[in-house]
């Protein structure tokens, strides 16, 4: 394969990597050996050293052994951004556990599917959310045999504790300080990263140590440049750690550089600009809704925006206005990038200083190959500047789909991961993602991504968000419909928007449908809800 995207790698990111081989839970004891008094927590007005979070990360592991704990047990930890969460990981790690991250926004059904599906025995929450797992518990649908409950400091309903009910503070203190005994390996499952659910039920990602492993490394080579060395990165963690986006920038790069990490409970465009001001961050993960929040603040003028020096922005496309403006009053350098569950997140990103490419996803990092093939057959390689699935190899890509062997044969063949994605590579190696191969739109037997539309749909200046989907139509099949969120105090008219649109769309993928609302439906990290916007049309249409 002709690697062209070598030459646009920054200086000092290596082709390949040779990556250790060793557990996660080495590199934080060796942090922790290593810079014992050093910051690793902070939050509010509060922080913990290396020393003292890997104490308490010790107390955990012990005390999860009591509890009649194998290795390879799955726990689900189920929380915000709490500090707690970062020491739970720790501790997981140290007894060889298989995490299960799970959203706590999620509803009962959803909970339940995940916990029955991973076989979750332990489940660690936090209070607010805690009497959706007594519920389930009670169903007797799951495995889970304790829960442990996470103060959030909100003002939630205290619990009541029983045999197999615990309050963490109380439930740590029954932990011996000393370094478990149990041997993990490189290839022991690490994490069961669960999928959104957008192609259906929700999947769980096979991650192991090596993955996690090659992910951080991979990271902190592309990121480390900003800084004199990777030890002096403050990391803003502002994305869910529940997600493996959040994970990732926040706690995984920080496995291999070592620097601080700034929990960031609830990412408004307020709470963000505070801990800005207050514990000086110079690199964090964002999604496109908290750049614009922040370029918005009326205070970001004022604000240590400055300090920031290094960006990552995934989950949706970043309108080029929303971009620039923000590097003109931070000066920091915003690549983005494209993963997905399956690959412990990042595939690709866009270097940070040889060339960017506007719309880009960028190009595959060190030890990652990229195709893109035809969507029939999935085996032809498409030519330059044509769009084709987006198939990838590479060491953090998932061993498999858990319990899903009929899945895990359609995602995972001769090596090579079957993303869903449809996208282009031009000759430099650069990958723009067109859609979802389910969000393609069959119009009149023509194929039309939404997520094309969409992109014109931004470039309005009335428009401040925008997406499209497919509808069913009697003619077409299918024909795109356009729902927009105007800029405050804009208006604007069904035929303005089909105008605006025909000037650089084809006319069959012009939408037919258009519908003014107040706000997109977003996941937890962002990305609009196509699925939920299609729902609510069939929902209409059968009403």
């Amino acid at each position: 394969m002709d690697r062209v995207w070598y030459k646009f790698y920054d200086k000092g990111v290596p082709h390949s990597i040779d990556y250790p081989g060793k557990p996660m839970k080495d590199y934080f004891n060796e942090w922790a050996d290593k810079n014992p008094t050093k910051p690793y927590l902070i939050w509010d007005d509060q922080q913990l050293t290396y020393a003292e979070a890997n104490k308490l990360a010790r107390k955990t592991a012990n005390a999860i052994l009591t509890l009649n704990y194998q290795k390879g047990d799955r726990i689900a930890l189920m929380s915000t951004n709490l500090p707690e969460y970062v020491i739970l990981l720790q501790a997981c790690y140290k007894i060889g556990a298989a995490i299960v991250p799970t959203n706590p926004m999620y509803t009962i059904p959803e909970l339940t599917h995940q916990f029955s599906d991973s076989e979750t025995t332990i489940v660690f929450v936090e209070d607010r959310f805690a009497s959706k797992v007594t519920e389930i518990m009670k169903s007797g649908n799951t495995l889970i045999k304790n829960m442990i409950v996470l103060n959030s400091h909100t003002g939630a309903p205290s619990i009541d504790t029983a045999e197999n009910v615990f309050m963490f503070e109380d439930f740590v203190s029954r932990g011996a300080e000393e370094e478990p005994n149990i041997p993990v390996a490189s290839e022991d499952l690490a994490m069961l990263q669960y999928t959104g659910g957008t192609t259906g039920v929700s999947k769980g990602c096979m991650l192991s140590n090596a993955n996690l492993e090659a992910m951080a490394w991979q990271d902190m080579y592309w990121f480390h440049a900003p800084y004199e060395k990777p030890e002096d990165m403050r990391i803003m963690a502002a994305m869910p750690l529940y997600h493996i986006y959040g994970f990732n920038t926040s706690v995984n790069i920080n496995m291999v550089a070592g620097g601080n990490i700034i929990v960031v409970n609830g990412p408004t465009p307020d709470n963000l600009l505070h801990n800005i001001n207050k514990h000086e961050p110079n690199y964090f993960a964002a999604v496109p809704a908290m750049i614009y929040g922040l370029n918005n603040h009326p205070e970001i003028g004022n604000s240590k925006i400055k300090l920031i020096k290094a960006m990552i922005c995934g989950s949706s496309p970043l309108a080029v206005e929303g971009l620039n403006q923000f590097e003109r009053l931070s000066g920091a350098i915003i690549t983005e990038g494209y993963g997905l569950s399956e690959t412990s997140n990042v595939l690709t990103c866009n270097p940070m200083y040889t060339k960017r490419k506007v719309g880009s996803v960028g190009i595959p990092w060190p030890d990652v190959d990229i195709r893109i093939v035809d969507l029939e057959t999935g085996t032809k390689d498409m030519p330059t500047g044509e769009p084709g699935e987006l198939i990838a190899k590479g060491p953090q890509i998932m061993k498999s789909y858990w319990k899903n062997p009929e899945e895990t044969a359609i995602a995972l063949r001769d090596g090579w991961l079957y993303t869903g994605d449809i996208a282009t590579m031009d000759e430099d190696g650069y990958i723009t993602i067109v859609d979802r191969k389910k969000d393609m739109i069959l119009c009149s037997g023509f194929n039309v991504f939404c997520r094309e539309i969409d992109e014109v749909l931004y470039a309005h200046p009335k428009v401040l968000d925008a997406c499209a989907i497919g509808i069913p139509d009697p003619k077409r099949g299918e024909t795109p419909k356009a729902f927009i969120v105007l800029k405050p105090g804009e208006t604007m008219t069904e035929d303005e928007v089909k105008e605006h649109c025909r000037k650089s769309l084809a006319p069959y993928k012009v939408p037919t449908h258009v519908e003014f609302i107040d706000e997109l439906p977003r996941t937890s990290v962002g990305k609009p809800m196509r699925n939920a916007l299609r729902q609510r049309e069939l929902a209409k249409q059968q009403s």
